[in-house]
């Protein structure tokens, strides 16, 4: 099943994610990096440890510019091949992942179905 992975600026926005996460979608691995000692931002090495906890494949949601930045820099300093950023709202996509991955679907449909979900209208 795919993991799903939340990195944001504040803890409380990501430990917030992961309960509604965990609430709809039971079974699902949700792992979550937010602020640094209690303050906002986000830590590289955060990010990092959580991606070498990933088994098999995870979609990665951030909230804002530096997160997706720390996310890229972790990516290209290490072989996470098994790690895709989704650039998709982090509480609406991460919701949706987390039920299409429930129910048996791959990163790459999941990616599709974002992308058909989040089109401007």
């Amino acid at each position: 099943m795919m993991e799903i992975l939340i990195v944001s600026h504040s803890e409380a926005i990501a430990k917030g994610v992961k309960a509604l996460l965990e609430q709809m979608a039971q079974d699902v691995v949700v792992k979550v990096t937010g602020g640094i000692n209690g303050e906002i931002g986000t830590s590289i090495d955060d990010i990092m440890q959580m991606f070498d906890s990933v088994e098999g494949e995870a979609l990665c949601f951030y909230d804002i510019g530096s997160s997706k930045m720390n996310i890229e820099m972790a990516l290209e300093m290490n072989d996470y091949s098994n790690i895709h950023i989704a650039h998709y709202p982090i509480v609406e996509g991460a919701f949706l992942a987390s039920v299409e991955s429930k129910i048996g679907k791959g990163y790459k449909e999941i990616l599709e179905s974002l992308s058909n979900n989040f089109k401007e209208k």
